[in-house]
């Protein structure tokens, strides 16, 4: 997983480009700003992590839930057709529990505005 925060405090996840997710989440906890993660890949669809990179993945966030709902404002999944927002909504709405921060999913016209409000409500 590839994370991109030269849009800072967009920071934008995807599956394409050198994996540097942990040391750039951990750069950003240390950081201690507020920050959005965004994403324009469906959760399921296409690439997925190797079963080891999932479990790696999973520790972190065990270790470092806490500290991540601290700096993390939430996540949004940024997609372009209104019938996949409607139902990915509803199948993303429990991770929110366990990652600690809302998750949402928005068409790209919705982008900035859910952004603010993420980081408003912080």
């Amino acid at each position: 997983m590839h994370i991109d925060t030269s849009h800072f405090p967009r920071v934008w996840i995807s599956s394409t480009g050198p994996s540097n997710w942990e040391s750039e989440l951990e750069s950003l906890l240390h950081q201690g700003d507020r920050f959005v993660l965004l994403t324009r890949e469906v959760p399921g669809k296409g690439q997925e992590a190797a079963p080891e990179e999932r479990k790696r993945a999973a520790l972190w966030l065990k270790r470092n839930r806490e500290p991540l709902k601290q700096v993390c404002a939430g996540s949004i999944v940024v997609v372009t057709n209104p019938t996949v927002a409607l139902s990915l909504r509803v199948a993303l709405a429990p991770l929110g529990k366990a990652f600690g921060y809302p998750i949402r999913v928005v068409e790209e016209s919705s982008i900035e505005t859910e952004i603010n409000r993420l980081l408003e409500n912080s």
